[in-house]
């Protein structure tokens, strides 16, 4: 009896290529949803007052729901249960969670914070949309090339900004302002606030909205490619034979199979 409610919290929890896996994903995302609108909604006083209980009352259902899931994970998942506890999406959905058993009254520095844990919630829609679940593996594939590209940019701005210090140190006094130009000039934002004087300062300035516009762009390049081809790779098939019922056509990343829920071969 027991290891049939863990393979249906399997099917339930995990198998998104079956329809009751990708309802309770829509479900989920749903009351993800739900519950960010009734956070933004009792931020407004006029709404909070008349409309409070009510939204209360949404704002429960969603938690319990939300702590129904974590439970049916935790049965779900194939080892220790404190393995499960250390995982950072189950971390993210404890976090989304903890708000609700802060008293809403009180005006403690601390309890102001956990209610800010409240945001957790949209982080929980990474674990129910395959389109951020994609971005992430793409930024896995590419963690050292954007690695590079972070230190050439935090080298970049170093160096503009020591600069711009040392040719109008009366404009830019702190290195931290100058750092703030170089942050916004290189992203080609330029609020205004601070702007160089002198033909040197205006050169520098000049040479580092050009290179931001390319030290910008190519990130975004490497990102699309990768992406591009990761697309075309899932619309792939590959034969995973299912062990239990013989089903052989899954998609490339699928881990279960779509019509018994038995765990596909790697």
């Amino acid at each position: 009896m027991w290891q049939k409610f863990r393979r249906f919290a399997y099917r339930l929890c995990e198998d998104t290529d079956s329809g009751l896996g990708r309802y309770f994903n829509l479900l989920m995302m749903g009351l993800i949803l739900i519950s960010i609108s009734v956070w933004l909604l009792e931020s407004h006083k006029g709404i909070s007052e008349s409309y409070g209980a009510a939204l209360k009352i949404v704002e429960d259902t969603a938690i319990i729901c939300f702590m129904a899931e974590y439970i049916l994970r935790m049965i779900a998942y194939r080892g220790p249960v404190w393995r499960y506890m250390l995982q950072p999406l189950a971390v993210v959905d404890i976090l989304a969670i903890v708000p609700f058993f802060v008293t809403a009254g009180n005006d403690m520095v601390i309890l102001r914070v956990l209610r800010l844990f409240r945001i957790f919630r949209l982080i929980k829609l990474v674990r129910y949309s395959e389109a951020v679940h994609r971005l992430v593996v793409v930024f896995q594939m590419n963690g050292s090339v954007l690695a590079a590209f972070l230190f050439v940019i935090v080298v970049i701005l170093f160096l503009s900004a020591a600069l711009m210090q040392s040719l109008e140190p009366q404009r830019f006094v702190q290195l931290t302002d100058a750092l703030w130009w170089s942050i916004v000039t290189l992203t080609t934002v330029g609020y205004g606030d601070l702007v160089p004087e002198s033909l040197p300062g205006k050169l520098v300035a000049g040479v580092l909205m050009v290179f931001g516009i390319g030290i910008i762009a190519l990130p975004t390049g490497v990102l699309g490619a990768s992406m591009t081809k990761l697309m075309l790779e899932d619309r792939s098939r590959k034969v995973k034979e299912c062990t239990r019922c013989g089903e052989q056509e899954h998609l490339t990343v699928a881990r279960f199979c779509h019509k018994c829920g038995e765990r596909l071969p790697e």
